[in-house]
C-alpha cells in the first residue's frame, strides 16, 4: 500500500477515532437522561414498544458504524480487503443465529424479519430467500450455498450430533467464525501479520476465558466439551493452557491458573459480570493503544473495529438501561467495561 494511501487512512483514522467516546465522558452519558441520549447519537426517530424501540436503536448504532467501516474500508484490496469485510461480517452471524433460531422455533417471517440488522453493502446472506424456505432444514441447505457454506456446514453436523441443540449450534457458529479470522490474519504481510495477530490473541484471551468460565462453571460442561467449544489459540492462553484450564473444577482455582498478567487482573473475583467488565477493559486498553501508535494501518483498523463495536455494546445497554428505568448505578456497573 502506498505512502498516499497510508497518509489518507491514517488522516481518516485519527478522525474517526476523535469521535470515539472517551472515557472522561463515560460518567456523562450514563447520567445523561433518555431523551439528551437518544438525540445526541441520532436515535431521536426510533418509535414503538421499549423492545421495539431499543432493537432500532442498536440497528441504527450498527448503521453508522457500518458507513464509517466502508469509507476505511475502500483504499483496501486482495487478502487485506477480505480479512476486514469478513470480521465485518460478525453482525451478519447475528442474523445468522436468529434466522436459524425463528425457524426452528417455529416463529413467524414478519417476527424473524423484523430481528435482522440491515448490513447495507456488506450483506452477504439472501436473506429474503432464506426467510421463505419451507422448513428449517431447507434454510439450512440454502445457508450451505453462501459464503458461510464452511461455517454452516460444519456447525449443522455439531447440532445434528448435538441432538439439535440451538446451544451448540451457536457456539459452533461462533468458534467457525474467529477460527476463520485467524486463517485470514495469517494471510497479511509479515509486519501486518505480527500486530493482527498480537492484538487478536489479545481478544481471544478474552473471548475463550469468558466462555470457558460460562460453560465449565453456569452451564456445567464437562472438560471435554468445554475445550471442544472454544476457539482459536490466543495471545496468553494457549491450546495447551485451555485444555488443562478446562480441568480445574472451581472458579477460584481456574483464576489461580491463569498466566500473568490475567491471573492478577481477576484474582478474588466471584461476579462473571465483573470479570467481563476486566476483561473488556483490558481488551480495549490493547485495542486503544494500537490504534494510537501501531506502525500497521491495517492492525489499527481492525482496532478501530473492535473499539466501535465495544461503543456499541456500551449506548446500547445505557439506553436499555434507560428505557427500563434502572437507576445509574445499576447501569454503571452492568458497563463497567467500556473504556476508551
Amino acid at each position: 500500500m502506498g505512502s498516499v494511501i497510508n497518509s489518507y487512512l491514517s488522516t481518516r483514522l485519527e478522525l474517526l477515532a476523535s469521535r470515539l467516546i472517551s472515557l472522561e465522558s463515560l460518567p456523562e452519558i450514563i447520567e445523561s437522561d433518555l431523551e439528551q441520549l437518544l438525540k445526541r447519537f441520532g436515535c431521536a426517530d426510533c418509535d414503538g414498544d421499549t423492545d421495539s424501540q431499543v432493537f432500532k436503536i442498536h440497528r441504527k448504532l450498527i448503521g453508522k458504524a457500518l458507513q464509517d467501516f466502508e469509507i476505511l474500508f475502500r483504499p483496501f484490496t486482495g487478502v487485506e480487503r477480505d480479512l476486514l469485510n469478513y470480521a465485518v461480517h460478525w453482525y451478519e452471524l447475528s442474523n445468522l443465529k436468529t434466522l436459524i433460531r425463528g425457524k426452528f422455533t417455529g416463529k413467524n417471517d414478519t417476527a424473524i424479519e423484523n430481528e435482522l440488522i440491515d448490513l447495507e453493502s456488506f450483506t452477504v446472506l439472501p436473506l429474503n430467500k432464506l426467510l421463505q424456505a419451507d422448513d428449517p432444514l431447507e434454510m439450512m441447505r440454502l445457508l450451505e450455498e453462501t459464503p458461510y457454506s464452511s461455517i454452516v456446514r460444519q456447525a449443522r453436523s455439531i447440532f445434528e450430533e448435538e441432538g439439535q441443540n440451538l446451544f451448540s449450534l451457536d457456539a459452533a457458529i461462533d468458534r467457525m467464525f474467529f477460527n476463520g479470522l485467524a486463517q485470514r490474519i495469517r494471510f497479511l504481510e509479515f509486519h501486518d501479520q505480527q500486530q493482527a495477530i498480537e492484538l487478536f490473541g489479545t481478544f481471544m484471551d478474552r473471548l475463550n476465558l469468558l466462555w470457558l468460565m460460562r460453560y465449565r462453571f453456569s452451564y456445567n460442561l464437562s472438560p471435554a466439551k468445554s475445550y471442544y467449544l472454544l476457539a482459536t489459540t490466543g495471545k496468553k492462553i494457549h491450546s495447551g493452557n485451555l485444555m488443562n484450564l478446562a480441568k480445574l473444577e472451581s472458579l477460584p482455582e481456574l483464576i489461580s491458573q491463569l498466566p500473568t498478567p490475567l491471573n492478577g487482573l481477576i484474582a478474588d473475583m466471584t461476579n462473571m459480570t465483573d470479570i467481563e467488565n476486566t476483561m473488556q477493559y483490558y481488551v480495549l486498553s490493547a485495542a486503544v493503544k494500537t490504534l494510537k501508535y501501531s506502525p500497521s494501518v491495517i492492525t489499527r483498523v481492525f482496532s478501530y473495529i473492535l473499539i466501535r463495536e465495544s461503543e456499541i455494546q456500551f449506548l446500547h445497554a445505557v439506553i436499555k438501561g434507560k428505557f427500563l428505568g434502572f437507576d445509574e448505578a445499576l447501569i454503571r456497573k452492568a458497563v463497567g467495561g467500556m473504556h476508551a
